[in-house]
């Protein structure tokens, strides 16, 4: 070991716009040959205490080596796990518990049924589609097609016919799992999809016909449970997801098995709030499908020893006693969850309950402190996209003055705010741009047959413009405010649809609105339209719900139209989909059902 003194020294950087600090190390230390780093190396830099700590990037192997995984890929994870923890709990559901060692016994006894019809069928690494609800069954699938060295391509069960045939053929899927109660949506479009080979239905009533190309799920079960020797890497092709649809078709995205290191990322964090091995348990009603679910939920607790509650879907009347049957510490969320729960009636229970922490996205500024309050349990909100090249989290919140931040990038990713024409620009919420990412392990974003150019885009040195647009603060926390689509400019004016969406959705009788920019009926001028929801059994005029936005709203935010409606278009994310409510304005039935203000002058 050598010491010797170096010196830090302030500059001018960016033309002289920001000040930088420069370490210089004596020579005695960087001329040694056990120096590590190279020239203009990147590096990680963490403040600890009164102390700098200045190192490496860690590669695949030295990371895995800290959490005993010989390397980053599912069947490492399930078999290591399975190995340390044997008869540990790792997922509940209902009344059935299933052990780290029961989950990769099943998951090989799939791995083994799939590598014997690969053969059968002469398949070379199939694409295998799975469209499941909520169950134990899908995780199994998961990692036995992993495990199988087979690409897992996860389909929302909530696709229309249109978009499932879709999906189907952009993947190329050869082999399919589904769920019976999903089937009648596929076999409408099944004469379109010649690719696939085999179909495997789960929960097919008695009287069910099977064939020779449609089995019983239960023949996906191997008697042989043994693990398979399959030389898989961190840099073979793990699943294809697809990404939710809120602007058009869904756009797959490839992930390798190294994705998997995001279970490390998001698990500092948990260790920063004081979560560790012995008490993570996480109750998870978010679709399994989705791979911020499986990416920064799973992969994060089976990386940490912890426990998964699954439930199959997010029911505001039955939240509560799931919590007081499981006794979590932890939950996952999206916004309009949390807005669900604060909506309902005070009860006993609002503050006698074992949740600690409530993991998610989408939390409105205007409900996070009022959940936080109620409940007692912290929000740690969280940001990323499908593409998986961007992850932030708010470990802060309202605690730390942080309040409405989707949080600083997580170990291993890198983000920036940049203008129109690509330049980084200063922190502070007059300097609006473009949310960039990227990882800081040499990967790049891979889209699989993509047709055509997308909102989310990659650039040089792999930095990937997401589309999503926001401002950073002066300590690296980032604001989002909006998707690009939902940007409106206004001659010097910029602000988003969600500006106008909180203001509108504040009305005693409105209960969701969508805010977008429609085409003029009688010219090619942009004007705005909101569609809202009415609270059942309330009544408002379109004049009266005009009149509130008048008075509320900057005279440029005021929409032009206006449309009620029963129900709104939405994704498994319940974020709106905007570009459906667009194609319904074209149509002669929704320009008849809309309310123009400037027509009732």
């Amino acid at each position: 070991m050598k010491t010797g003194k170096g010196r830090i020294l302030k500059r001018k950087s960016g033309n002289r716009r920001y000040d930088s600090f420069w370490v210089y190390i004596p020579s005695k230390i960087s001329k040694d040959y056990g120096f590590p780093f190279r020239d203009k190396e990147e590096v990680l830099i963490d403040l600890i205490g009164e102390h700098l700590e200045i190192r490496k990037i860690y590669n695949l192997s030295e990371l895995t080596k800290v959490y005993s995984i010989e390397d980053a890929t599912i069947p490492k994870i399930i078999e290591s796990k399975a190995s340390l923890n044997k008869d540990k709990p790792f997922i509940y559901y209902q009344d059935k518990i299933y052990s780290y060692q029961d989950v990769n016994t099943i998951s090989n006894q799939i791995a083994n049924a799939i590598l014997k019809l690969n053969k059968e069928l002469q398949l070379d690494d199939p694409k295998i589609s799975l469209i499941l609800p909520n169950c134990p069954e899908s995780l199994f699938c998961w990692f036995g097609v992993a495990k199988a060295g087979c690409v897992f391509v996860p389909i929302s069960y909530l696709l229309k016919k249109d978009l499932l045939e879709f999906v189907l053929k952009n993947s190329d899927t050869e082999i399919l799992i589904i769920d019976y109660k999903y089937y009648t949506n596929f076999k409408e479009i099944s004469e379109n999809l010649h690719k696939i080979k085999k179909i495997f239905i789960r929960n097919a009533p008695d009287n069910y016909k099977f064939d020779q190309k449609s089995v019983d799920f239960k023949e996906l079960f191997s008697e042989n449970y043994e693990n398979h020797k399959i030389n898989i890497r961190s840099f073979n092709p793990l699943e294809i997801s697809y990404t939710s649809g809120t602007t058009g078709k869904p756009k797959g995205v490839l992930y390798r098995n190294y994705y998997t290191l995001s279970g490390i990322s998001v698990g500092r964090e948990w260790e920063v709030l004081g979560l560790n091995s012995k008490i993570i348990k996480f109750y998870c009603s978010l679709p399994l499908f989705q791979g911020f679910v499986r990416y920064f939920v799973i992969i994060p607790v089976i990386y940490f020893d912890g426990s998964i509650i699954i439930a199959e879907d997010f029911d505001v009347s039955t939240f509560w006693n799931d919590i007081n049957l499981y006794k979590p510490n932890c939950f996952c969320y999206y916004g309009a969850h949390l807005t669900a729960l604060v909506n309902e009636p005070p009860k006993e229970i609002d503050r006698n309950h074992s949740i600690k922490y409530a993991f998610g996205a989408g939390a409105l500024k205007e409900v996070w402190e009022t959940f936080e309050r109620r409940f007692g349990a912290q929000i740690i909100e969280m940001w990323s996209l499908v593409e998986g090249i961007g992850l932030t989290i708010n470990t802060k919140g309202s605690k730390g003055g942080k309040l409405g931040s989707i949080g600083k990038p997580a170990r291993g990713f890198e983000i920036k705010i940049v203008d129109l024409e690509g330049n980084e620009i200063l922190p502070g919420r007059d300097h609006l741009g473009e949310i960039c990412v990227r990882l800081r392990l040499p990967f790049e974003l891979e889209y699989y047959n993509l047709k055509k150019e997308t909102i989310t885009r990659k650039a040089k040195e792999r930095w990937v413009y997401t589309g999503d647009f926001g401002y950073s603060d002066h300590e690296g926390f980032i604001y989002y405010l909006g998707r690009k689509s939902d940007m409106i400019i206004r001659g010097k004016q910029t602000f988003f649809a969600i500006d106008i969406e909180i203001v509108a959705n504040s009305h005693p009788l409105i209960v969701r609105s969508a805010v977008f920019e429609v085409n003029n009926k009688n010219s090619t001028e942009k004007e705005l339209k909101i569609c809202a929801v009415i609270k059942k059994g309330a009544k408002i005029t379109p004049k009266e719900f005009y009149d509130f936005l008048k008075q509320n709203l900057a005279y440029f935010m005021v929409p032009r139209y206006i449309e009620f409606k029963n129900v709104l278009p939405k994704n498994a994310n319940e974020f709106i989909q905007k570009f459906i409510l667009r194609k319904e304005w074209k149509r002669v039935k929704s320009q008849k059902n809309t309310y123009d203000a400037k027509a009732s002058f």
